[in-house]
């Protein structure tokens, strides 16, 4: 069983497939900078800003390696670069056009090795699987050790996977790596090759190896040469602990055909094909998030700090529908570093009353964690101690909490630890918010401090500066300059409620575990506790603070939350207050039952069958030229031109050529692999595929051998003209389901998008500055960010809106966030720019276009898609522009909202 890819995984490899398509054709550095116009034009689009990339040719000196492909995919910590690894081995194949290349896959230690080798060996890992099903079950993996058993009979007709580190190639003097040595089992491999760029044994080989004697000056039978010769499709994961990419020596030496390197942290923006962030594993329930940080004065206080918060977990856990056990981390050490390990057990054991089987101690010393099932629920495990064990190798998505022992900043193994507490157990949000964020109690006094350090760990696993902004959450509060409490947090700061009481390990306890609902403390030197209530304050808050409250006292007590109530009240937005804007769906009735009107959906409720539709490939289509013996195909309107001798591959000694019925066989077999889609039958498509390979011989007089020959530029061919047919089928449903005289279209009550205070509680928003948008439903500065700053035109459409006096509320609708309002479209979505409610209780919807937009094609459909839904639900719906027969965005509105 394969892993389901994620939309953020698939959008990468969408990617790199565009770009390796085009690479053929154009060259990387062409296709490069056309994948990046690309993504940059859907970010303007969407509102999204890119950050700038540039391509670097790998090895420019080296003719033959100057057009070479290397390109980065920087996936955050957490977002499944091994997965995404194997997917990429699939479209190496399609870009060299072997159907088994040679793949060296690159990682940067012992530790990630052993995992890649297991997992990829392993038939029942998900790594595996995909592999398999990428290779159709012809794959053999080998560690870099084991090198001597690669058989030349394996080589073209399984993908073979040799995992290796980074630092088994990395040397000056190649006799000082076994890679680089004399194999005389290998003599096989090299019958017949040309030994041209090759290393060559040398004198000093001579001298060492009685073997090589008389040899010198001949071809070196070695791992290196081999690799040079097949040119290997060379992955490199986690290359964000090496020196990005290999030196230009060790390129020279290995002569990759293309490097696909898989990063959290790119060193600079060179080769960077695109780029995810840790929103988009976050919106995928990849990872936990936001971070609630509590500084402590020392380390006894931390450990007592994460014990209690890792007790709150597990009792909310205990309501969650599957089992989940929170586990906290760690960060003790070293033996010359204080606390040790031992000093962190023991402390666990007498003060915190912690049962011995609960704790488990991962050392270089004690490996306690070897062979422990954390999500047995009869295992016991609650604290794992490292020093750095855990730095890799180590995964438990159940970890929580991350205890740091020291300063973070001269902590190294910190920011492993916290990728380690970041991962969603079994990638799912819970019901219970607590369980939906990561926790970490640090020994150092300042939260000031510590987010700083923070935000450059982060950074290295991915995050980017606006993301780590809204990641980090106070879980104490601070002290500024005259030494008063404040919300840390720049966005829409809450009042803030003070109050100081005696300082006991009992009140503290209590405290920490009402940090959810909003209490905050830090200790002072006049021996009080100085207690902080962000927002409104809870019974169970107030009557906390309260029973540690001196008699004399609760009076002043009260009468203070009472006034600090009032000022809850005055700051709260429209949404905080319990306003709300539900939108509905466009809805469809198809065959009896009404369904949301997402196109997919719909052609769920479609019969078509691909054998209703031509099967053939005609000239215009894919064209072969005989002439200079080179091919060119039409993929997606760019004419590739392939070279014959780049697919030559040398024969199998000792097989006799099969006839030509069965070289059509099996590259029907073939295609079906590749070609193979969710929405067609197998054996439609395996029909379709005959046919049309039975055009191409019978019709075109093309031999079976010249498609053999051309079969990966044939399946591209095929993909796209499936998608074609595809897309065709969703323009008719689409037009059917939606626009026909007989369309059933309506809304659901239970179906709508509502907008409330919770709705896009961490997005990023926009500095709104001296504007003070009075009619926002989620206040004046949480307004979701818009295209351009306070002068562009999205801005001032939205204050244009703001400005009306027959809107009630509006809010910002953010494209592809999960709470927002869409219509179909024939391919995905259009979220419009806003949604508003009028006075008189109808629905606004807007879409914001400039004047270079307003007439294009998409243009028309969304306008058309927008005024559907509001003849169907009675609201209203307007494409503004930036001026439109001389009226402005404000009147275009007005006009729209006064017509009878």
């Amino acid at each position: 069983m394969t892993m389901e890819l994620k939309r953020y995984q698939q959008a990468a490899l969408d990617a790199l497939s565009r770009f390796l398509t085009v690479s053929g054709a154009k060259g990387p550095a062409v296709a490069f900078a056309e994948e990046i116009a690309r993504q940059e034009e859907e970010a303007r689009i969407e509102g999204r800003r890119l950050e700038p990339r540039r391509y670097d040719a790998p090895h420019a000196e080296m003719a033959e390696m100057a057009e070479m492909p290397y390109v980065c995919l920087r996936l955050p910590t957490g977002g499944g670069k091994t997965l995404l690894a194997a997917e990429a081995i699939r479209l190496g194949a399609e870009y060299l056009r072997k159907p088994h290349p040679v793949v060296l896959w690159m990682v940067t230690s012992d530790a990630i090795k052993r995992q890649t080798v297991d997992a990829l060996k392993d038939r029942a890992h998900p790594y595996r699987a995909r592999l398999d099903a990428v290779t159709g079950d012809r794959t053999r993996v080998f560690d870099i050790e084991e090198f001597e058993t690669l058989r030349p009979s394996e080589i073209g007709r399984f993908t073979c996977v040799i995992v290796a580190t980074i630092q088994s190639f990395r040397v000056t003097d190649t006799t000082q790596r076994k890679v680089y040595a004399y194999q005389e089992e290998f003599e096989p491999h090299f019958s017949g090759l040309p030994a041209e760029g090759m290393e060559v044994v040398a004198a000093a080989d001579a001298a060492r190896e009685p073997l090589l004697a008389g040899r010198e000056g001949t071809v070196k039978f070695s791992f290196a040469n081999l690799m040079y010769h097949h040119r290997p499709l060379m992955i490199v994961d986690e290359a964000h602990n090496a020196v990005t990419g290999l030196t230009r020596q060790i390129q020279a030496r290995l002569r990759p055909s293309a490097i696909i390197e898989f990063t959290a942290t790119p060193r600079g923006v060179s080769n960077v094909l695109f780029s995810v962030t840790a929103g988009a594993l976050k919106d995928e329930e990849m990872i936990k998030l936001p971070i609630r940080v509590r500084p402590h004065d020392g380390w006894e206080e931390a450990v007592t700090g994460t014990v209690a918060t890792r007790n709150t977990l597990e009792e909310k856990a205990k309501r969650d529908v599957e089992f989940l056990r929170p586990i906290a981390l760690y960060q003790a050490q070293a033996k010359n570093g204080h606390p040790t390990a031992e000093e962190l057990r023991g402390y666990l054991i007498e003060e915190k009353a912690i049962p011995p089987a609960w704790i488990k101690v991962a050392t270089g010393e004690n490996r306690e964690l070897d062979g422990v099932n954390l999500r047995d629920p009869n295992e016991p495990t609650r604290h794992v101690i490292t020093v750095q064990a855990l730095r890799e190798g180590w995964d438990c998505p159940s970890a929580y909490v991350l205890c740091a022992t020291q300063k973070v900043a001269s902590a190294t193994s910190v920011e492993q630890l916290l990728g380690r507490v970041l991962r969603m157990p079994y990638a799912k949000r819970r019901r219970d918010a607590a369980l939906n964020m990561a926790y970490a109690h640090v020994a150092e006094p300042s939260f000031a401090e510590v987010a700083a350090s923070l935000r450059d760990k982060l950074i290295d696993m991915g995050f980017t500066d606006e993301e780590v902004r809204q990641s980090l959450r106070p879980a104490a509060v601070e002290l500024d300059a005259q030494g008063q409490l404040f919300d840390p947090d720049p966005v829409a700061p809450k009042p803030v409620l003070t109050f100081e009481i005696p300082d006991s390990e009992e009140a503290r306890i209590e405290l920490a575990g009402l940090a959810e609902a909003g209490a905050e403390f830090i200790r002072t030197d006049a021996g009080t506790l100085k207690v902080g209530v962000k927002g409104a304050v809870t019974d169970a808050v107030a009557s906390t603070i309260e029973r540690h409250t001196p008699e004399a006292e609760r009076p002043a007590l009260r009468a203070e939350i009472g006034r600090h109530e009032a000022k809850v009240q005055a700051a709260l937005s429209p949404a905080e207050k319990g306003a709300v804007i539900e939108v509905p769906f466009l809805m469809v009735e198809m065959d009896g039952d009404l369904l949301q009107a997402d196109t997919d959906l719909i052609m769920e409720r479609v019969e078509w069958s691909i054998l209703n539709h031509p099967a053939q490939i005609t000239e215009a289509e894919m064209s072969f030229r005989r002439a200079e013996n080179v091919i060119e195909i039409d993929i997606e309107g760019e004419k590739l031109v392939y070279s014959q001798t780049q697919t030559t591959q040398l024969p199998l000694a000792g097989l006799a050529d099969p006839d030509d019925a069965t070289l059509e066989a099996s590259l029907v077999q073939w295609l079906d692999r590749q070609c193979r889609a969710e929405d067609i039958p197998p054996t439609d498509l395996s029909a379709w595929l005959s046919r049309i390979v039975a055009s191409l011989v019978s019709d075109r007089g093309i031999a079976a051998r010249t498609l053999i020959d051309w079969q990966y530029p044939l399946a591209t061919r095929i993909r796209a003209k499936i998608a074609e047919i595809r897309t065709e089928v969703r323009q008719q449903a689409h037009q059917i389901a939606l626009f026909d005289d007989k369309a059933a279209l309506g809304t659901d009550p239970s179906c709508v998008a509502r907008f409330d205070a919770e709705s896009y509680a961490n997005v990023p928003t926009t500095p709104t500055g001296a504007f003070r948008l009075r009619r926002h439903l989620l206040g004046p500065d949480r307004v979701p960010l818009l295209d351009g700053d306070l002068g562009g035109e999205e801005f001032q459409c939205a204050w244009a809106l703001d400005s009306l006096e027959q809107v009630d509320l509006w809010v910002r609708n953010l494209p592809k966030h999960p709470a927002s309002f869409w219509l179909p479209r024939v391919q995905g979505r259009f979220f419009p720019d806003f949604v508003a409610r009028l006075t008189d209780g109808r629905l606004f919807v807007v879409e914001y276009k400039g004047e270079h937009l307003a007439t294009a094609q998409d243009a028309r459909e969304k306008d058309l898609l927008g005024r559907l839904w509001a003849e169907r639900t009675g609201n209203l719906f307007l494409t503004v522009r930036r001026m439109q027969h001389g009226v402005d965005p404000q009147g275009q509105m007005l006009n729209a909202v006064l017509a009878p």
